[in-house]
């Protein structure tokens, strides 16, 4: 009788046989910061020191209530540095057949490590990967594991490298540890250049070769289908290489991430000694010097921001869900590239650019000072080694700042078989030309140029620019401010190579020792597009929108709207027939009702044919009711299902109500007072000479309304007068059932005139002209006392507010917030309550007593939210702003500037306002619009 099981216990056979070959791990440690496992640990120094307890591994001891809290320019007075033991027994069975290596893959700063009272190794440096072989030491059942680690190193290079910086410090073991099982004769490590036409080189790193006789591989793909032929080379010393090619591949980008598999045989004729796989992508990045960075023969321009590792509760300890989490928020963002600085991240985050696509650098250890060449040689082998098959590799980075060693460029190359690009970094203030002649010409790095630096390196020199450091993102200036107006030249440049942004988060730790809030050492580590835990103010969404690769030109639409919209397909390899693109008609919540946001009244499918890099239309068929919605939402999805476009264009045509009334009912002149004006339960009072409505009265109780219209400007030439304490006389008319009050020449306006209607909106008209000049901003006030006002409604395009030098990100809709205190890098609260916001239709604020204003937008003013808190020692990250409490309606509005450049220095978009002639404007204000007087009775009687 046939036994079914047969197959299965063969198939089982060759699956366990096949395994005996290959390498494979055992964890004497978490693989993460959310799987650690606790060692049994004691501190020399600092919290928590003197005694024997327990500690997660991975970790670092800061976080985990031991040693001292240490930012890295901080000294230390009288206090030796911190000295970590570990110990750890765990039970192993051993195959003597075997070889074994323990594997530390980050260790800070010295680490001394004993098996079983054996000395296994000792390394120096705290950010890469180490192991040594402990085939010797290792024992079949109990072992125990002592690890001595200093905060610190007795090697002054790495002190200065890596224990001087701009970062927080850390210490402990706080990447994972494992045993690595190998057969005798093993494949130590693969080194592989698979370029975009298929032609694939490989170096293969043997160890221990007695048997062994050829080095055999096989490529496959996704869906593990083989790809090509077999290939082999015989064995040659320790590196044997092998070479092949292939036809009809799929190429990796950074849009499209395909991969790779080789598995790679190392064989005694027909026996397999030890199997080895390895991830890869087929593709080409070259630098050619003059010109600029092309991946697979397409030019590119690298978007980027700097990012160490690093988590508030956890330090540079990360959970391979928190890597996961920052490049989806890169690709949020529409980053194609990142420069993980000052030191090489965890190799899993490489394995995610890989696989979801994203360019990366990956950078050597180091501030300001440089490594040592002898130092600095292991290093560069360590970084290497491991990061080497990474497709999303694109440029090494040889330190930062002055931390550059010209003599490791040929280290580089001697472990890299790509030859990539060692990239040198310059501080702000320094020459890279200076003193460094390598064999290539020099990309500019330049930190923090301003706009007139940044046309010269675009447009005067011809060195491939790309800034590694700008537009510092300190508290809520830089980041995306005047963004636009640089990336306008890169994208027009010769020889731009693009921009990376200081940088992603703010890095505040969660001390104990400091009530628990995340501290960014004031102004020297709140540097980032979003919070330590992400949370994202007004650059994030300017940066979205500025580095999206769609572009779409028009900005409304009207009954005349011929079904086309203009659109720029900026994707470096996606045709838009490859992109998932919808379009919505979309109802926008009104400000009588209590629903945020808007409802899509119809949607569809757009399907286009536009190449990378080319201008084309999209072709809508709406119905022709689309003349009597809100807007018209245009979203783009990439290949990889990510949102990189979101833009909503208002509907000029629509005739939908906002502020409803149910009621006319005419404004009542008072007998006594002729600018005393009542309806209903609401009371307005006008000055007699100016026209000012000098106080609103609500069911007989005053408000803190007041003073209405203020001029309110800030000149940036101090030499301009402008007067304002001029007076005349107000007049009142009344036409119909509205009130008109007017006045000229009186408070610096040219003008003030009121209607008041007998639907209850009251509008303001204005007008006023300011000697000719320069200013920081000018627009008009009504005060209102901040503690009254409660939460706020509107619609425009929001969430976070703008200034004059970064306007983009917006996204129209209607949104609700809390009143909230939110201080760049101290309190994080998004969005920002307070501040300038636009465009702008509507605006409701809800204050105490139940009193609710609402205003409207007659003439595309700048809505000023009370009085934006900047922090403390925000250098040059600052902007102009009234000093007054209440709401502005402003014509004009400051920019705001970044840590190390004055708005000034960003060019056009950043210079003070040219005023020179008259400014209009008009708002309408409703005071309590939508009450009745008739309320239900409440029961205080409930049924069960």
């Amino acid at each position: 009788m046939y036994n079914q099981n047969i197959p299965i216990v063969f198939l089982l056979f060759i699956l366990l046989y096949s395994n005996a070959k290959a390498q494979s791990k055992v964890y004497l440690s978490g693989k993460d910061a959310e799987t650690a496992i606790d060692w049994d640990f004691k501190i020399s120094e600092g919290r928590n020191s003197g005694f024997w307890t327990t500690i997660p591994v991975p970790s670092n001891w800061e976080t985990e209530g031991f040693g001292y809290y240490l930012y890295g320019m901080d000294k230390m007075v009288g206090e030796k540095p911190s000295i970590g033991y570990y110990r750890h027994s765990f039970d192993f069975s051993k195959n003597q057949k075997k070889r074994y290596f323990i594997v530390f893959q980050g260790a800070m700063t010295d680490t001394n490590i004993k098996l079983n009272q054996n000395q296994v190794g000792f390394h120096q440096g705290g950010f890469t990967e180490f192991k040594f072989e402990i085939t010797d030491y290792l024992k079949d059942g109990k072992n125990e594991l002592k690890v001595k680690v200093n905060s610190s190193s007795s090697n002054e290079s790495l002190v200065k490298a890596e224990r001087y910086a701009d970062f927080w410090l850390f210490s402990g073991i706080f990447r994972p540890v494992f045993i690595q099982e190998v057969p005798a004769e093993f494949i130590e490590h693969v080194a592989i250049d698979a370029q975009m036409t298929g032609d694939f080189t490989m170096d293969v790193f043997t160890n221990g070769i007695k048997n062994a006789k050829s080095v055999v591989a096989q490529i496959y793909d996704v869906d593990h289908n083989k790809v090509g032929e077999e290939f082999k080379a015989n064995i040659t010393d320790n590196k044997t290489t092998l070479q092949s090619s292939f036809s009809n591949i799929k190429q990796w980008s950074h849009e499209f991430p395909n991969l790779y598999t080789v598995e790679i045989k190392l064989k005694n004729k027909k026996e397999v000694l030890h199997t080895y796989k390895q991830k890869f992508g087929f593709r080409t990045f070259e630098v050619r010097d003059h010109d600029g960075f092309y991946l697979n023969n397409k030019r590119l321009l690298l978007k980027s921001a700097n990012m160490h590792s690093f988590r508030p509760e956890t330090g540079r300890t990360l959970s391979r869900s928190n890597m996961e989490e920052n490049v989806r928020l890169m690709q949020d963002l529409n980053f194609n590239c990142v420069r993980p600085c000052h030191y090489p991240p965890d190799s899993y985050f490489f394995d995610l650019c890989d696989s979801l696509g994203i360019l990366s650098l990956d950078e050597t250890t180091g501030w300001v000072k440089p490594l040592d060449t002898k130092t600095g040689a292991q290093i560069v082998e360590e970084i290497v080694t491991r990061d080497v098959n990474h497709p999303s590799i694109i440029l090494w980075s040889n330190g930062n700042h002055n931390a550059h060693n010209p003599e490791l460029d040929s280290v580089f190359h001697q472990w890299d078989i790509q030859k990539r690009r060692p990239l040198k970094n310059a501080p702000k203030n320094g020459n890279i030309f200076e003193g460094y002649t390598p064999d290539w010409d020099i990309v500019n790095t330049t930190y923090y140029p301003n706009y007139e630096t940044v046309k010269r390196a675009l447009f005067k020199e011809d060195h491939i620019y790309l800034p590694n450091e700008t537009l510092h993102a300190l508290y809520d200036g830089g980041g995306a401010a005047n963004l636009k107006t640089y990336w306008d030249l890169f994208e027009k440049s010769k020889v731009g190579g693009g921009i990376t942004i200081w940088a992603l988060f703010d890095e505040g730790l969660m001390r104990t020792d400091n009530g628990y809030v995340a501290d960014n050492q004031g102004a020297k580590a709140a540097d980032g597009i979003v919070g330590p835990h992400g949370e994202k103010d007004g650059s994030f969404y300017a940066i979205r929108e500025i580095w999206s690769p769609i572009s779409i030109s028009d900005e409304n639409i009207g009954d005349d709207f011929s079904g086309e919209l203009n659109v720029h397909n900026k994707f470096t390899f996606t045709n838009l027939n490859q992109c998932n693109i919808e379009w919505k008609l979309i109802n926008f919540a009104n400000p009588d009702g209590t629903p945020n946001g808007h409802r899509t009244v119809a949607s569809g499918k757009i399907n286009t044919d536009i190449r990378a890099g080319e201008k084309g239309k999209l072709s809508l068929n709406l119905p022709s009711s689309f003349v009597n919605n809100d807007a018209l939402a245009i979203q783009v999805y990439d290949t990889k299902g990510n949102l990189v476009y979101d833009k909503r264009l208002p509907i000029s045509t629509s005739k939908r109500p906002t502020f409803r009334a149910s009621i006319n009912i005419p404004f009542k002149q008072s007998k006594n007072e002729p600018f005393t004006f009542q309806r209903q339960n609401t009371l307005l009072k006008f000055d007699g000479n100016s026209g000012v409505l000098l106080s609103v009265t609500d069911k007989g109780k005053p408000t803190s309304i007041r003073n209405f219209p203020f001029l309110t400007f800030e000149q940036a030439d101090t030499s301009l007068v402008t007067y304002t304490n001029n007076s005349s006389k107000a007049k009142a008319t009344q036409i119909g059932g509205n009130w008109l009050i007017e006045t000229k020449d009186s408070k610096g306006f040219d003008y003030i005139k009121w209607t008041l209607k007998t639907n209850g909106e009251i509008l303001l008209d204005y007008a006023y002209t300011l000697d000719s000049g320069k200013y920081n901003y000018t627009g008009i006030g009504v005060e209102i006392n901040a503690d009254e006002l409660l939460r706020k409604r509107w619609l425009g395009e929001g969430p976070e507010r703008i200034w004059k030098n970064r306007k983009e990100g917006g996204s129209l809709d209607v949104y609700a917030v809390e009143k909230q205190v939110n201080i760049p890098g101290l309190v994080y609260n998004p969005p920002s309550f307070e501040g300038c916001f636009a465009p702008w239709d509507w605006a409701v604020f809800y204050l105490k007593n139940n009193l609710n204003i609402g205003f409207q937008n007659k003439t595309d003013v700048i809505l000023g939210v009370l009085n934006p808190i900047n922090a403390k020692d925000a250098k040059r990250a600052i902007w102009s702003y009234p000093k007054k409490e209440g709401l502005f309606f402003f014509d004009h509005i400051s920019a705001v500037g970044s840590k190390w450049k004055a708005a000034t220095e960003f060019g056009p978009d950043a210079q003070p306002n040219n005023i020179d002639g008259q400014i209009k404007g008009s708002v309408s204000m409703y005071i309590n619009w939508n009450k009745t007087d008739i309320k239900a009775k409440r029961t205080d009687i409930e049924l069960e």
